[in-house]
């Protein structure tokens, strides 16, 4: 066993090691007695969706906590979604699907599975559905009974957002929580994960011989992949063919995160292999997870202005290789947090209000700004998704 019940034997797949492996065959089997979170008709209309040719917003918090899950907390967070994707939407012309990281987004990878402070080290905090991110020993314990509390979350999270025109998703990180809510349906005989609509793989987690691929390979969700700035055309070639081996409108979508410096010229390496090969998947750019710096306080944070560069290199990508931009990826909060900055770190302002548990969230001011961004550099192509949106509609 590792260090307070985290392994740092298998860092490659980023799974805990709990502590009592009886304990975790009885989480799984009541997240396999477990209603369904999400329907598989609801699953299946975010495809059709996808598959058509809307811009994508993917956004919301970098990771949910089981303290904030309440109602006012996600009115927030909908709210601002929905404020962008009518920004985007008023801006460009162009219609939008939105799918919050909610309802789920309970466990992340980290870059080092353990933490120290004050000359005491424990296990790094991997998500509320793993340990707890207060600094102590009992909390940093993996706790596989906490996997059971995220899914009650996410359904009470549920029905806060009933009717708000949002679809879920989350990173399918924890296979001990999304295998036994895969279920195969009983009107077409194909296997769904009803932890949420849209479920997507990690960077750290991408890996061909790993696990997260071949269990993704298996559902009929849709599937989104990180791609960092070390992938290359092959990895997308061989990525494409074990996830969407028959090329379909709304199974894949690659998310560049590539980092303001290097976005442009790895993006447009990237869409030239896929404008050469027809590939039918949605291209997305996260902005954000390549541009995360350290202030002098040692505080994480981004800075807006950098977060635009890429989205200005990624949309230039896109144009100069004729391909529609898909969407953005986004962590946002919709409280005034003070976690990202404008334009120069600033230690002080960033003490003011900074809630994250893990990575910098913009704030409603700054995720309307780019909002506004993206829905201007939206227009050049509003002329080409019109005549698509005509000419999938007499298919």
């Amino acid at each position: 066993m590792g260090l307070v019940g985290l392994s740092t034997t298998n860092e490659r797949d980023h799974q805990p090691d709990w502590p009592v492996e009886s304990e975790v065959r009885r989480a799984r089997a009541a997240l396999a007695r477990s209603a369904p979170l999400v329907p598989a008709s609801d699953i299946r209309l975010l495809r059709a969706r996808l598959a058509e040719p809307a811009f994508l917003l993917h956004a919301g918090d970098c990771a949910e906590t089981f303290r904030d899950n309440t109602r006012q907390s996600v009115a927030n967070r909908v709210s601002l979604l929905r404020g962008i994707s009518d920004a985007i939407e008023l801006k460009s012309g162009r219609s939008v699907v939105t799918v919050g990281r909610i309802a789920g987004q309970y466990a992340k990878p980290r870059s080092a599975p353990v933490e120290q402070r004050a000359g005491l080290a424990l296990p790094s905090y991997f998500g509320d559905a793993v340990n707890d991110a207060d600094f102590s020993p009992g909390k940093r314990a993996a706790d596989p009974w906490n996997m059971v509390r995220a899914h009650e979350q996410s359904r009470k999270t549920l029905t806060y957002l009933s009717d708000s025109g949002v679809f879920t998703s989350h990173e399918a990180l924890l296979l001990d929580y999304e295998q036994p809510q895969t279920r195969r349906s009983a009107d077409e005989g194909r296997l769904y994960d009803h932890s949420a609509h849209l479920l997507w793989i990690g960077e750290r987690t991408r890996s061909l011989t790993g696990p997260h691929v071949a269990f993704a390979a298996e559902i009929a969700n849709p599937i989104a992949v990180k791609i960092g700035p070390g992938a290359t055309p092959a990895d997308l070639m061989a990525l494409h063919a074990v996830l969407n081996p028959d090329n379909i409108p709304g199974r894949l979508a690659f998310i560049f995160r590539m980092g303001r410096r290097r976005a442009y010229d790895l993006v447009y390496a990237m869409l030239s292999r896929m404008v050469a090969e027809g590939w039918v998947d949605r291209v997305v750019c996260d902005p954000m997870h390549g541009n995360t710096v350290v202030s002098p306080a040692g505080v994480k944070t981004r800075v807006v202005g950098d977060i635009e560069s890429e989205l200005r290199a990624f949309f230039g990508a896109c144009n100069d290789t004729g391909v529609v931009p898909g969407g953005i990826h986004l962590e946002v909060s919709g409280d005034d947090v003070s976690e990202c900055v404008a334009t120069q770190v600033n230690d002080t302002y960033l003490a003011t209000n900074y809630r994250s548990v893990c990575d910098p969230r913009l704030n409603p001011v700054q995720a309307a700004y780019l909002g506004q961004v993206v829905g201007e550099l939206l227009v050049p192509h509003r002329e080409f998704s019109a005549w698509l949106e005509v000419a999938m509609s007499h298919r």
